[in-house]
């Protein structure tokens, strides 16, 4: 595995091995892709939780409206991201502010600056995830917050339901598999790969940026 620059010093993804792209760009390739976001909600257009239905105002069977839906939000995501990291650069805001949040009520914040621990995956890294600023969203891009302005991105995916428990994704093989498995994956192989090159905050992460980065 090794870590991407995508816009830094504020953003990073994890390149997996044997991916052709970091996992930032094959999660936006993926949920922009037509193809796969059909497949997507042909499989599971009745696992979409009522509360979306309720919120977005869109039948289950009304599939081409829930692909637009993802496909919309993540490219909003994505402006945003920018615009956020522009900010910061700019001098405009201070850090990410808000837009992550940890991902589960067993993952805590150590101080008003970012990073932290979780329980959930036991492990002194904190695993995040956004949205957006539309909601309700489908869309979920998660990450690991060295700082609230140092995030390395670890994956991403459509949540169709309340609890990633619960929530269908699609693997790389191509068969059906569980969002929060993915995601459980993808926080221990980043989280161990960080304590393994013993990158604990960003200047250790630009440290590992300049000693191992190839263009």
């Amino acid at each position: 595995m090794k870590i991407r620059k995508i816009y830094p010093p504020y953003l990073y993804a994890a390149h997996y091995k044997d991916d052709k792209l970091n996992i930032y760009r094959l999660t936006y390739k993926k949920l922009t892709d037509e193809a796969f976001l059909s497949d997507f909600f042909n499989r599971f257009q009745d696992r979409i939780s009522d509360y979306l239905v309720s919120e977005l105002g869109i039948e289950r069977d009304e599939t081409e409206e829930y692909q637009a839906e993802v496909n919309d939000r993540m490219i909003d995501i994505d402006e945003e991201i920018t615009d956020l990291c522009n900010d910061i650069r700019e001098g405009k805001a201070k850090d990410f502010g808000l837009y992550f949040e940890p991902h589960s009520s067993k993952d805590f914040r150590q101080s008003h600056e970012g990073g932290g621990r979780s329980e959930k995956y036991n492990t002194e890294y904190l695993p995040v995830k956004c949205w957006g600023s539309s909601k309700p969203s489908l869309v979920r891009i998660y990450a690991i917050e060295l700082t609230r302005s140092c995030y390395i991105i670890i994956y991403g995916g459509i949540k169709i339901c309340l609890d990633t428990n619960d929530c269908p994704d699609i693997g790389e093989d191509g068969n059906e598999t569980v969002l929060e498995d993915e995601i459980r994956k993808r926080v221990i192989a980043v989280c161990d790969f960080l304590r393994t090159e013993g990158i604990i905050d960003p200047e250790g992460l630009e440290q590992y940026m300049e000693e191992n980065y190839e263009d």
